[in-house]
């Protein structure tokens, strides 16, 4: 198995061995750390993070809930194929979630709420100069996130969160050219929040989320070994 090439430290909002481990495991999905068709074993996780095997077997467990695992009885464990359906399924549902929020926070966020995200733009900035990859990525979700939190409704990313993780790899293998237009569009999508345009806000949001269907056909075409047969 692949290094996961990301130490339990790095993770600090996590608060229990478990959620420290999914995030670690998680995070080296998602960045390619562990492609699909990667044999996982529960005894080299719980060996390269220095934890014991049981919450490493709890997480197993919820990435096999998310798609992300095949758990085989008798067989390797695989890190398995993007699903093209499971990553529109979890777009349709993502929009409609997000956009809902995106008209809350524009109604309700206060000059101090428009300042954090504006500043989370900032930071965007600056990862794209240092053609940060992994750190615009996390960047992105704080912006979206962020956005949710100030509509009044923090609950919504964990159920975002869950339904794009199908999103979220190829959303990360097209950011090498896709980085700046993904940006570029935030850019956008803040200074209507910024006016406080929602119609505008939300067609710009509408238009940055129906990205992936582009990319995914893009993605798939430049590394379809890394998809699921049609």
């Amino acid at each position: 198995m692949n290094d996961l090439g990301i130490s339990l430290e790095a993770n600090r909002r996590s608060t229990t061995t478990t959620d420290l481990v999914f995030d670690a495991v998680h995070q080296a999905i998602i960045t390619f750390q562990l492609p699909p068709g990667t044999k996982v074993s529960e005894a080299e996780v719980a060996k390269q993070l220095d934890v014991s095997r049981q919450p490493v077997r709890d997480v197993f467990f919820r990435l096999s809930k998310l798609g992300f695992i095949a758990i085989r009885p008798q067989r390797a464990t695989l890190v398995t194929k993007i699903s093209e359906q499971s990553v529109l399924e979890a777009a349709f549902i993502r929009k409609a979630i997000e956009l809902s929020c995106l008209a809350e926070a524009i109604e309700l966020g206060t000059d101090e709420d428009i300042h954090e995200l504006r500043a989370l733009i900032q930071q965007q900035e600056a990862s794209v100069e240092a053609n940060d990859l992994q750190g615009f990525h996390a960047l992105d979700d704080m912006f979206h996130k962020a956005i949710c939190a100030t509509a009044g409704h923090a609950h919504a990313w964990p159920l975002i969160e869950e339904q794009k993780a199908h999103i979220d790899r190829v959303r990360f293998l097209s950011l090498p050219s896709g980085l700046p237009t993904a940006f570029e569009q935030h850019k956008r999508i803040m200074d209507a929040i910024e006016e406080r345009n929602t119609p505008r806000a939300s067609e710009l949001l509408e238009e940055h989320l129906a990205r992936i269907k582009d990319i995914l056909q893009q993605v798939r075409a430049q590394h379809p070994e890394y998809f699921e047969s049609p």
